[in-house]
């Protein structure tokens, strides 16, 4: 081809536009596919917070409801019991038994003491009593460590809580306005959730599309909703049943008057520096007073974090000091100021083998595949072309020198221009000699093409290879003599029979001796073409040697090519298109032999025809 440029830029283009839009859609398959597998991946954490924090709210509403249902005279280390009866069935009057408070005695895993502030300030608390109630409460099993634990723990309630009642006043107004004191924020957002959901759950369920984070966080909403509403149904009624009772019965005594209380509010959450407190408000007809459960911190956490599954890995909990914009976070516990923070996303997921993966790496494999197959395809084309082009010159070149020679010795014949009877049979022989050229020239062609289309018949006969040489000799030795060459047939007595097709023998010899004569003989001096017959473990074997320049080591290579003679070679070297050894080896390997070139040999040239003996 004139330009083969040409065609190699226009297939860098194309490989470019492939690549190029094959790499555009890879990056947005994956682009999408982590997308994807990172929603999903969120919507699963989602449901395993969703899971812990119902798993929180119920510890946590547990402790309340269990706090929220204590009556307010069990703030007091002894207290009367009112109902009370002798075995007798006999019933014994109020103020008469003296009954240790519940707080008293029990083990406390999550609260480090109860205690209440009277309407006079004071602080005191059902697990120090003092005085003659300290002894009691040691008589009736109480430990007498506990004791001065409660009382160090009370001290520091004291150091916490400084203003004594206007500051616990002022928490029950902070907890009643917080957003643990009232439902409407939650309600608000949950209407809120609730149209969303009713608007876009089934495109977003059909498509992952980015509203699929809007439907998570409306979806842990209507959760939280729904703690909040079994929270607040299950405190009401124990802080219910709680000011029932202590409405039928409270502190009942002979020397004092009775006080009736008129109203027990919830126990609430609410912050106090770095620990959290339950505070409740109790009116009574003539004063009010307030209760509250210190809460051990690091003891509700731990519960907390023991209910989180573990396959959702690094979890934590923040306490939540916030107001009502933090309430509105979907993973705040609806029973107690803490949030659940979670983990970062795990990275294994995103770099498994997806499917999507998968496909887009056998597609890259089959586009790179397809386009190395294209280059070779163009590459073995413009070879093809190349040499066609190579053979049309060399064959043009090498008809040119014996048909000029036809003509011109044709024409002084003719035309009686040759008188002298020795040059006119000179002109005869050159003539002749041409006319072998071209004979044997156009038979290579003809059984090289043979070869190629597939069409080559062999005919198999049994010979003595002495016989097929012997057959052979005479047109060897006028080839030789040509060059004024000498020749030399050397055969084994052993080489014995082969079984093959005498005329492809016949031609391979004689094209190997026609290279001999070519290109083995010295440029002075008489040359000399041996031709060996011999016997080995693989066949008979044919050996042609000559003495010669020999043949390049970069040469060898590309020595048994079709047609690697140029156009160059055949105009000015010597004659020949470049296909007798390339002819000759398929010629052998069709046999089932070969041809090599013996490596060995450093002066002149080896050639070596293996045949079958069958």
């Amino acid at each position: 081809m004139n330009r083969p440029w040409v065609i190699w830029l226009v297939l860098c283009g194309c490989a470019t536009v492939i690549l190029g839009m094959f790499s555009w859609m890879t990056v947005h398959a994956l682009s999408s596919e982590k997308e994807r597998i990172e929603m999903e991946s969120q919507s699963q954490i989602s449901e395993r917070m969703r899971l812990s924090l119902a798993r929180m709210d119920t510890v946590g509403t547990g402790l309340l409801v269990v706090e929220n249902q204590r009556p307010p005279f069990h703030y007091e280390a002894f207290y009367f019991p009112e109902n009370v009866m002798t075995n007798t069935l006999q019933s014994v009057e109020k103020g008469v038994i003296l009954q240790p408070s519940p707080l008293l005695l029990e083990e406390r895993d999550l609260v480090k003491m109860h205690f209440e502030v009277t309407p006079s300030g004071e602080f005191r608390s059902p697990q120090m009593p003092v005085g003659s109630q300290r002894e009691m409460a040691i008589q009736s099993g109480a430990n007498e460590a506990a004791l001065n634990l409660a009382g160090a723990n009370l001290e520091k309630v004291k150091m916490m809580l400084p203003e004594n009642l206007g500051l616990a006043a002022k928490l029950c107004i902070a907890a009643e306005s917080s957003p643990w004191g009232t439902s409407e924020p939650l309600q608000a957002k949950q209407q809120e959730a609730n149209a969303w959901m009713s608007r876009n759950a089934n495109d977003v369920i059909r498509q992952q599309s980015p509203d699929q984070k809007i439907y998570q966080d409306s979806l842990n909403t209507r959760e939280k909703q729904s703690r909040a509403g079994v929270l607040k149904k299950a405190v009401g009624k124990a802080a219910k049943r709680s000011s029932e009772e202590a409405q039928s019965a409270y502190n009942y005594s002979n020397r004092l008057p009775v006080e009736q209380i008129v109203k027990v509010a919830p126990l609430l959450p609410v912050w106090v520096g770095e620990e959290l407190f339950l505070i409740r408000e109790v009116q009574m007809s003539r004063s009010t007073k307030y209760q509250g459960v210190w809460l051990d911190r690091e003891k509700v956490e731990a519960e907390f974090l023991a209910q989180i599954p573990r396959d959702l890995v690094g979890a934590k909990m923040m306490a939540v000091k916030g107001g009502m914009e933090q309430v509105k976070d979907p993973f705040v516990l609806a029973s107690l100021p803490w949030k659940l923070v979670q983990g970062p996303l795990a990275e294994g997921t995103l770099d498994s083998l997806t499917p999507l993966r998968s496909t887009l790496i056998a597609g890259w494999v089959a586009a790179l595949l397809a386009l190395v197959a294209l280059y070779l395809l163009l590459k073995g084309v413009m070879k093809l072309s190349e040499r066609r082009a190579a053979f049309v010159s060399s064959v043009t070149h090498e008809l040119r020198t014996p048909l000029t020679t036809f003509r011109l010795y044709s024409e002084m014949l003719a035309e009686g221009m040759i008188t002298d009877e020795v040059k006119r049979e000179e002109y005869l022989r050159t003539m002749l000699s041409e006319s072998e050229r071209l004979n044997h020239l156009v038979e290579n062609v003809l059984a090289y093409s043979r070869i190629e289309k597939g069409n080559a018949r062999s005919k198999s006969e049994v010979i003595s290879v002495e016989n097929l040489v012997g057959q052979l000799r005479p047109i060897l030795q006028r080839r030789v003599d040509q060059e004024s060459a000498a020749l030399s047939i050397e055969i084994a007595e052993d080489a014995g029979e082969i079984d093959t097709d005498v005329t492809a023998i016949e031609q391979i010899l004689f094209n190997l001796i026609d290279n001999a004569c070519k290109y083995g003989l010295p440029d002075a001096g008489r040359g000399h073409v041996t031709l060996r017959a011999f016997r080995s473990k693989r066949g008979v074997e044919f050996e042609v040697s000559d003495r010669g320049r020999g043949v390049a080591a970069r040469e060898r290579k590309r020595l048994f090519r079709a047609f690697h003679k140029s156009a160059l070679d055949a105009a000015h070297d010597k004659p020949g298109v470049g296909l007798g050894l390339a002819l000759c080896r398929r010629l052998a390997r069709a046999l089932g032999g070969d041809l090599i070139l013996d490596p060995r040999v450093e002066n002149g040239a080896s050639f070596r025809l293996l045949v079958p003996v069958s």
